[in-house]
Parts: C-alpha cells; structure tokens; sequence
C-alpha cells in the first residue's frame, strides 16, 4: 500500500470503526439508564473484563502482532496455499487452547459458587460464568480480521464489531420492558447477550474469508512449523498483554473496592474515550501493522520513516482538540449523555471526575497504538513487553499510592490518573529506542505541527464555554452538541489559517 493510500484505507476502518463506537455509546447509555452506578452494573462490568483478557491475549493483541507479519511473510515467499496452511493450523491451536482453557474456568467457577461468599463476588462470578466461552469466539473472529486486513480486505471486519453492540442493545431494550426482573437478573441476560454476539461476530466475516478462497482443512497440524515461529515470536507480546489485562483488571477489582460506583463510573468514561480513540487511532493502528509488515520486509526505512510522521502527524491534529474538549467539557458532557433512569446527579459526579482523569491519556493511548506496530512489524515483541512491564509495574503502585491517598469520591479517578501516567512512560520509552534503534523519526516535524494543533486550540475551547454560560436556559442537548459542531469549525479554521498540512493530506490521501 503506497503511503498515499493510507487515509483513505483508514477512512474505512475508521467509518466502521465509529459506527461500532457510536453504537457503542448508545449501549453504554441504555446501561447507565438500567443499572446506574450501582453493584449489579459495577460487577458486570468487572466480570466482562475477564473475557476481554483473553480477548486481547489470544485475539487482537499478542496472536495478532505475532501471527500477521508470519502470515504475510509466509504468503509472499512460499504463496497463498501455504499462508492458509498457517492460518488453518493456528486457528485450530487457538480452538484447542481456548477450549481447554475456557473449560477450566467454568468448572473452577461452578465449584466456588457453591461456598458462601461475599455479595460482590457472587455478582461478578454469575455472569463471568456465562460470558467465558465468548472468549473463544471473538479470539477467532480477531484472528480472521488479521487475514482480511493483511489482504486488505477492511469494510467486513471493520464493521463486524458493531453485532456486538446491536445484539447488546437488543438485549438492554428487552431487559428494560421486563419490570419484573431485579438487576442482577437484568445483568445475567445481557451477559447471555454478549456470548451470542460473539458467535456472530466471527460467522459475519467467513463469507469474506471464503471469497479470498480459504477453504476448510481436511488435515491441520496444530504445532507444525509455522505455528511454532508464531508463538516463539508470541511469547514476549503474550507476556506483555498478559501482565496489561491483568493490571486492567486488577483496576477494575480496586475500583469495586473504591466504592461500588467505581467500575461503572470508569467504564462510562472509557466509553467517551474511546470514541474519539476508535475514530482514527485504532483504525489507524489496525491499517498500520499489516503495511508496516510490508516496509519492513522489504527493508523500506525512508517509507517507514514517512509513514510514522504522517501517521503520528494525523494522530495529533485530531487527538489534541479531542482530549482538551473532553476535559473541559466533562461535566456537561457526561449529563447530556448518561443522566437519566438510575443515573443521577452523583453518578454524573463520579463520572465526570473519571473523565477529566483519562481526557489526557488520549494523546499517549493513540500514540501506543502508532509505535507500538513498528516494533512488532520488525518481528521485535521483546522490546514493547519489556517497556510495558515497567509502565505496568508503575501503574500498580501508583493505583495503591492513589486509592489510599485519595478521598472518597476521588480513589476511582486516580486509578484513571494512574493509567495515563504509566502509558506517558512507555509512550516516552518506545519513542527514544524507535529513534535510537529502528527508524529514525521526523519528531521535529511532528512536534511543530502539535504546535499548530495546540495553538489551534484555544479558539475552539472558548467557543463551547462562551456558548454554554451565555444560554444556560436552553437544554444541554440543543446546546452542547450546537457548541461542539461551531467549536469543530473554529478549530478547523484556525488550522487552516496556520497551513496545517494534515488538512491537505486528508483531503488527498
């Protein structure tokens, strides 16, 4: 893929990509109106976690980073028939594994809920029990996406996460007529929910699969060769977002030990983060791996070097306004999405709160997902692991140090401190060894157009607030949203007025 070609292939990732966000929003905003803050909707979110782990282990985490440079090497040197030998066998060691795996737990679940335990753990192990085997699933719907991106092939499982959400919001719609359900029982409904969702988020993108002409194996060898050098190359990154998820969680169980409102008040705000995130940094990153794979291989380091300053350049112009808006913007932001039904007024606090915490982490969680692909496509997993055992290990203490300082109201929102301060670190890590060892990146180039985007921003931000306190009467949901569409336009102005070159290579690329 030639550079110029970038955008716009992130442009389709990217449309997919925000329509599985804004539809994700949506369902968070029917979860806010079901459960609020409270235990039920709390545990969910804690229990949906595990499965997310594995997720990210065995899914589009450390198997993908692993298995898509070794399939489009393979493809290219050895031809099409040996790539899908590959994929054939690693599909099916997945399937094994994550079978096993997913057996294990239900069994060890099912034994300890016949022992008294404490309410909260109770709430969290019913609907885990039912969401682990979704976990199989969507790992093979991840590695399928893998396949189709490599071949470039980015509408179908770009598009394929938004059945989760549609079958999620089904479900909420069904829960929220039935008054005669309590909420927990509302939760193991949704719960059941999840794991059909993740049946059809693989079943959708076969089609595609079998059009490229992937056929069935008549014989797979689950530790033949290839697989072999997928998982030695798999190891460091498993290792990696291994100890990630686990501190992910760990913020979720600190959360609920917070205060019940803590792992919904996180998990509504990562909701706002993550649509501006999902826009164009996990399009991007998704675009990124597969064509950085490429460069590398052929040895390419003035194309890698051009697309990491597009790219990162990109990232900016649109992350910077977006993360400031959301800090200044948190508390109106969050009642005009979430207050109604069980959210109330004290949700709306605890999420706000969350929310200014994580506004910054925008710019280091996009950037992650930039650098991160240019270790991984030189087959170098070692490197990012190693980086995020430190930022991991720092993100720990400084959850416990937060948790205990902070006051009531406050210990949810360090925890979102803490991540962005750990991701800061390997953000700041992974771009010195970049520039030392493996590209040699334009940062004076990507710094002066951050400049523009920041002074850009100071019109914008005073639009909204100037808006909102001069018609205080008028309802936040006519204002606001009327407040953010002016301040997107002053903010595209005055990009344009200081000859921000992104706005030509959007238009162009």
């Amino acid at each position: 893929m030639k550079p110029p070609r970038l955008f716009r292939s992130a442009g389709i990732v990217s449309l997919g990509t925000l329509s599985s966000r804004i539809l994700g929003l949506f369902r968070e905003i029917f979860m806010a109106m079901i459960f609020g803050t409270e235990l039920a909707g709390s545990a969910f979110f804690v229990a949906f976690t595990i499965p997310n782990l594995f997720r990210r282990l065995f899914g589009e985490g450390a198997l993908s980073a692993a298995f898509i440079p070794a399939y489009v090497q393979t493809r290219d040197q050895e031809g099409q028939e040996a790539g899908w030998k590959l994929f054939r066998n690693t599909a099916s060691l997945l399937t094994l594994f994550l079978g096993a795996i997913t057996l294990l737990i239900l069994i060890l679940t099912s034994i300890a809920l016949r022992f008294s335990l404490p309410e909260e753990v109770i709430a969290v192990l019913l609907p885990m029990r039912i969401m682990l085997p979704y976990t199989l699933w969507i790992c093979l719907a991840a590695l399928v996406m893998g396949v189709l991106n490599s071949h470039r092939k980015f509408a179908v499982p770009a598009f394929a996460p938004c059945i989760l959400n549609l079958v999620w919001i089904g479900a909420l719609l069904g829960v929220g007529l039935r008054a005669d359900l309590s909420l927990p029982e509302k939760a193991l409904w949704i719960s059941w929910a999840v794991l059909i969702a993740g049946v059809l988020q693989f079943a959708a993108q076969l089609p595609a699969l079998f059009a490229l002409g992937y056929r069935p194996p008549a014989k797979i060898t689950p530790l033949g060769p290839g697989v072999r050098r997928v998982l030695i190359r798999m190891g460091p990154a498993a290792l990696g977002a291994a100890v990630t998820q686990i501190n992910v969680l760990l913020d979720r169980v600190l959360a609920l030990w917070a205060g019940e409102y803590g792992p919904s008040a996180l998990a509504f705000s990562e909701r706002l983060i993550y649509l501006p995130l999902g826009l164009f940094a996990t399009a991007l990153g998704t675009i990124l791996l597969p064509e950085m794979s490429g460069l590398a291989h052929r040895k390419d380091t003035d194309g890698l070097a051009k697309t990491m300053d597009q790219s990162l350049r990109g990232l900016l112009y649109i992350m910077i306004p977006a993360a400031l808006g959301l800090a200044v913007l948190a508390t109106p932001l969050v009642e005009m999405v979430y207050a109604r039904g069980r959210f109330d007024e004290q949700s709306v606090l605890y999420t706000a709160r969350a929310l200014r915490f994580y506004a910054p982490g925008l710019l280091v969680f996009s950037l992650v997902k930039v650098l991160v692909p240019v270790f991984y496509a030189h087959g170098n997993t070692r490197t990012p692991v190693k980086i995020a055992l430190w930022a991991v290990g720092g993100n720990i203490l400084l959850n416990i140090f937060f948790i205990l300082v902070l006051p009531d109201g406050w210990k949810h929102a360090g925890l979102a401190l803490g991540t962005v301060l750990s991701e800061t670190f390997q953000v700041i890590a992974l771009a010195c060894i970049l520039q030392k060892s493996v590209v040699k990146t334009p940062w004076h180039s990507v710094a002066v157009a951050a400049a523009k985007h920041a002074i850009a921003c100071v019109p914008m931000i005073l639009t909204p607030l100037l808006i909102l306190r001069t018609f205080p009467e008028i309802p936040l949901f006519v204002t606001l949203p009327a407040a953010i569409l002016l301040a997107v336009a002053v903010y595209f102005t005055a990009t344009l007025a200081l000859r921000c070159r992104e706005l030509r290579e959007f238009r162009h690329h």
